[in-house]
């Protein structure tokens, strides 16, 4: 069988919307918080830099937000529209949204 970039990326479309996070912005516009594997080399570049500094139990709060705040714009497909958004959320709910976004994108790894 051969394989067709068609049909290759209209998986990987596919994928996407099932795999991501939406997340609904103030502007109206959904979101979606995409799985790492359907990133690209520039949004991984970022995510793998910042992980270290959120994983690190004794590191500095202030640090891990800001990093899940930069983690999970990297990860936005309409970025703008996400910074916007939150940007009038409290830091707080920033770590909400990153664990719903992990918990979505382990999830869907166990069920590809």
């Amino acid at each position: 069988m051969a394989l067709n970039y068609a049909d290759l990326m209209a998986e990987v479309s596919k994928a996407r919307t099932e795999q991501s996070l939406p997340f609904v912005a103030k502007d109206g516009k959904t979101v979606l918080l995409r799985p790492l594997l359907l990133l690209g080399d520039d949004e991984l570049k970022v995510i793998k830099a910042l992980l270290p500094t959120v994983q690190d139990k004794d590191g500095d709060a202030f640090k891990k937000l800001e990093a899940i705040t930069t983690i999970l714009v990297a990860a936005a497909d309409k970025k703008d529209s996400f910074k916007k958004s939150l940007a009038d959320l409290p830091q707080q709910v920033h770590a909400r949204i990153f664990n719903e976004w992990i918990d979505a994108v382990n999830a869907g790894e166990a069920s590809a």
